[in-house]
């Protein structure tokens, strides 16, 4: 089956949904609350775009190599809320997120010793700490390859405003979510493994902090 056999119609339609909201809200926060140009949009949609979409997908798709039922669910509150502080001059999104299920534990499990049971859930620990970690790691990626773009771009072209905006709300994303609180993945990472939250979060959100704070 394609990837494409995977996403639901209801899924494609929040997807889209909330892309367009996401567009629309960093559009009117970079613009200063003007109606943006097409090469606005397109520079937004690209950055978002990615950063958005494969961090979910890469959340559905790992849950979904494990056995889990995983569907993208917008949040429509979240995704008004992101619109209406754009102009304000800031922004908070909520805009969704993957809904995860098991449908039953596996069989082997059932009727087993308690050792099998540990057994069972140093698996869905470890399970839980790919599915969590799936989303921030694609935004690091994503950020290291708008970065090599941004090196080789002509300066003041529409390729390196592109690359830089792509850089810039990948890293903020994966700090953002890899922060230990709540229900962001940084929390359930923590849990799971707190060494693999201090290599890779705790750095990735002190460079997301340093860039947001204009340090480098």
């Amino acid at each position: 089956m394609s990837i494409a056999g995977y996403i639901s119609p209801r899924e494609l339609k929040d997807l889209l949904l909330s892309l367009a909201a996401l567009v629309i809200a960093f559009s009117i926060l970079i613009g200063g609350r003007k109606i943006p140009g097409l090469e606005m949009l397109l520079i937004v949609a690209l950055g978002v775009g990615t950063g958005f979409i494969l961090h979910e997908m890469a959340h559905k798709f790992t849950a979904l190599y494990f056995g889990y039922l995983a569907e993208y669910r917008a949040n429509m509150t979240g995704l008004l809320l992101a619109v209406v502080l754009s102009f304000a001059g800031f922004i908070f999104a909520a805009p969704g997120a993957v809904m995860i299920h098991m449908p039953r534990l596996p069989e082997e499990f059932y009727g087993r010793e308690p050792w099998s049971q540990a057994q069972l859930a140093a698996q869905l620990k470890n399970q839980s700490l790919w599915i969590s970690l799936a989303g921030p790691l694609t935004n690091i990626l994503l950020s290291a390859a708008f970065f090599a773009l941004l090196l080789i771009s002509p300066p003041q072209g529409i390729a390196a405003r592109a690359a830089n905006f792509g850089l810039i709300i990948n890293l903020t994303l994966a700090a953002f979510n890899l922060l230990p609180f709540g229900p962001l993945d940084g929390k359930k990472i923590f849990e799971s493994n707190r060494m693999v939250w201090f290599i890779i979060g705790l750095p990735t959100i002190l460079l997301g902090l340093a860039i947001y704070l204009r340090m480098i």
